[in-house]
């Protein structure tokens, strides 16, 4: 660290360092950037002193600490590490200056940091900052390709700018193009997908990242529930020895109907104090007991809230804990804990808003409806079709309960391949649901494309991908309409 602040105090100074730095991913490097991955963060740091210590005028350590910054404040989810650490990422990136501008490194790791740090200004929005680190990356990583096009670790990350700006939704376009980037979700993917092909077969230090990035990618950019499980399987993704490759399978098997998969892997995932903190896997081992209707669910969830120290998913989990309280009949405890939803937590992502939502209404969910939601959304479908067929027979007090039922019997004809009768349920949620602020008629438009689309019947896909992005003021509307913009791009 002293010989980084005297660097800086040439720099200030206006003279450059009469040493050359240099970007060495050497053996060191390799085995620090392994542990960091894992989530063994204070490994990764320990391997990092050492290497700086053997080898001073090497840079890739200044790369891999700001991946140690990016995790620790990723996996805690702290506004206050965040603040505290920022100030890490433009001393980092002066110090690059006085790289070896000869080496693909040279570029790769400014535009890392860049992307890292708006990744985390994404997160607790500062979205200023983000769209700035965005475009910086974008304009680093492009320049790198024309000069090392030859160069692996490149497409990596150039690939998920193409995938994520192509996503972009066309009333925001002109900003992209504005600030001199592109994107185009197939390039991305295909990049992606070509990276994994070839780490496959010869040794690609960031293998196990590019699984990760191409599997997350397909899941909320294609709304593909089984290619991103299948890829992670293939790759033998969880790694015994990796927490994060265990985080990668859990959030895509849990929200991927895969639930009994997903809680066996949480169930199994390593553990130990060399790895760092990570209660959103606390989070995801709740939701899955939620989905199979486990009555300790609401333990765990009460769990996640008292070893959490961030600000999203507190709303979501009081939520699912009035959830698990409702389906055990106690309304009272219920309401106790939906009003803790409506006062806790923020307010950014989707998941969070959805509580709110509910929590503001003092509308006690219909309990046969959300047992056959829970159901279905675990992958259990026959049990949500029994609950759902008893429901059948009754009278709905409301266009919100009977929209959803329609809904839920579009998504389990859906998932069992009947489209036709899955397409009419749609169809009819459509109808009834497209003035209320609900999920379930933009929702079943995007189900509806999907089905023509996968027919080939182009024009209806279009149209029922366009219907799903003028529904406006719904709770998911964010992820739906991603995935909606998403299947337009890959139409075209």
């Amino acid at each position: 660290m002293i010989k980084r602040l005297y660097i800086l105090f040439f720099l200030w100074l206006g003279i450059v360092p009469l040493y050359s730095q240099s970007f060495d991913f050497n053996e060191n490097c390799r085995a620090a950037y392994h542990s960091i991955i894992a989530l063994k963060l204070e490994e990764g740091q320990t391997l990092l002193s050492a290497e700086e210590k053997k080898h001073p005028e090497n840079l890739i350590p200044l790369y891999l600490e700001n991946y140690i910054d990016f995790l620790r404040i990723y996996t805690s989810d702290s506004r206050d590490l965040y603040n505290k650490l920022n100030g890490n990422r433009d001393l980092r990136l002066e110090l690059l200056k006085q790289g070896d501008r000869n080496s693909p490194y040279f570029l790769f790791c400014a535009a890392e940091i860049n992307m890292q740090w708006a990744t985390l200004g994404i997160q607790f929005g500062d979205y200023l900052n983000a769209l700035i680190g965005i475009r910086k990356a974008f304009k680093f990583l492009e320049e790198n390709r024309q000069r090392y096009p030859d160069f692996r670790a490149n497409k990596k990350s150039l690939g998920v700018l193409y995938a994520l700006l192509g996503s972009v939704p066309d009333k925001y376009k002109w900003g992209v193009s504005l600030l001199g980037m592109e994107g185009n979700v197939e390039r991305g993917l295909n990049d992606l997908k070509e990276l994994v092909d070839y780490g496959q077969k010869n040794d690609y230090i960031y293998m196990e990242e590019t699984v990760t990035l191409y599997a997350f990618l397909l899941f909320h950019l294609q709304n593909d529930m089984e290619k991103p499980w299948t890829i992670l399987q293939e790759n033998g993704f969880p790694k015994t020895d990796n927490l994060m490759t265990a985080f990668t399978c859990a959030h895509i098997g849990i929200y991927g109907k895969h639930n009994e998969e997903a809680l066996h892997v949480l169930e199994t995932r390593p553990k130990g104090a060399e790895f760092t903190s990570f209660p959103l896997l606390t989070y995801l081992t709740a939701l899955g007991k939620l989905n199979k209707l486990s009555p300790d669910a609401d333990s765990y969830f009460k769990k996640f809230l008292a070893e959490y120290k961030g600000e999203n998913h507190i709303k979501s989990a009081y939520q699912k804990i009035a959830w698990s309280y409702l389906l055990k009949g106690d309304t009272e405890n219920y309401r106790h804990f939906i009003r803790k939803a409506a006062t806790k937590g923020s307010n950014v992502i989707e998941a969070d808003k959805q509580a709110q939502k509910e929590a503001e209404s003092s509308r006690i969910p219909e309990v046969h409806l959300l047992r056959a939601r829970l159901l279905f959304d675990g992958g259990y479908y026959q049990k949500p079709s029994s609950e759902m067929n008893a429901l059948g027979m009754m009278h709905f007090q409301s266009d919100e309960d009977e929209t959803e039922y329609l809904y839920r019997m579009g998504r389990i004809y859906h998932e069992w391949g009947k489209t036709d009768s899955a397409l009419s349920y749609y169809s009819k949620a459509i109808e009834k649901g497209s003035a209320l602020h609900r999920y379930f008629a933009a929702n079943s438009a995007l189900e509806s494309g999907e089905i023509f689309e996968h027919r080939g019947d182009k024009e209806k896909a279009l149209s029922f991908y366009h219907l799903c992005l003028s529904f406006d003021d719904h709770e998911y509307k964010n992820g739906i309409d991603q995935k909606a913009k998403a299947a337009l791009n890959r139409l075209k």
